[in-house]
């Protein structure tokens, strides 16, 4: 998959799954912008590291779920390269803490309705002019997965009916999601990961590379014919749980 030439926008770049999405497009020619909310040194850490693939890239700090910080980093990414080819909506907020019904932190629970899902459809927003230009698309880092839960996983899992309804109110841009099982972005215990294990049919924790490798499928020419989906990478935990 080629990406060269091409204008990548990712947000939470400056770890974990982000970084990792970030140095594979530029591994595949992509230039790249680093968003970032509160690491800056994660953050120009991972841009030093796409820079010496060969490729251009640069680092915007935004808070996804604020309107004018987005469109603020929209026209830097403009004003910088032209244009955007890809955006993927990989931001989240996510535990810890965990939203406590009984004992509730009221601005916890807003912030991750406000990132969690209104920063999806705020950089959609923004970003959507400019990939009509370029024929573009979109990906989301979702949960496709909703055991009942208040807080983050409820959030998140929202965005499984958005990325379609975003690919219905888009098209013919697609929108297109990955939605991630147990990923290594934490350094686990052997217990927690024996735990964990039991849970995934082809017994491994999945790496940010898992992940990349999709958001990148879906993001290229050979998903042309694909809008709407949500691609399950999980290890099959979603046919246990």
């Amino acid at each position: 998959m080629s990406f060269k030439g091409k204008v990548v926008i990712i947000t939470e770049a400056s770890g974990g799954i982000g970084s990792e999405t970030a140095r594979l497009f530029a591994e595949n020619g992509a230039n790249i912008i680093v968003n970032y909310y509160s690491s800056p040194v994660k953050a120009k850490k991972i841009l030093n590291i796409v820079k010496d693939l060969g490729v251009e890239a640069i680092d915007i700090k935004a808070d996804i779920s604020n309107t004018t910080e987005v469109k603020n980093m929209i026209d830097e990414t403009i004003n910088n390269f032209g244009k955007i080819d890809v955006l993927v909506n990989n931001a989240s907020k996510h535990p810890p803490p965990l939203f406590n019904f009984h004992n509730p932190d009221w601005e916890l629970w807003k912030k991750m309705v406000q990132v969690n899902i209104m920063g999806i459809i705020v950089c959609s927003h923004f970003a959507f002019p400019h990939l009509k230009e370029t024929d573009g698309n979109i990906v989301n880092v979702v949960m496709d997965y909703d055991p009942g839960g208040l807080g983050y996983v409820l959030t998140k899992s929202a965005g499984t009916p958005l990325t379609r309804g975003l690919a219905k109110e888009l098209a013919p841009l697609r929108v297109n999601a990955v939605s991630p099982g147990v990923i290594e972005t934490w350094e686990m215990s052997k217990e927690e990961k024996e735990d964990w294990l039991k849970t995934i049919i082809i017994k491994r924790i999945g790496q940010p590379i898992d992940i990349a490798k999709a958001i990148l499928f879906l993001a290229s020419d050979e998903a042309s014919y694909i809008t709407g989906e949500t691609l399950h990478v999980d290890g099959g935990r979603q046919l246990l749980v």
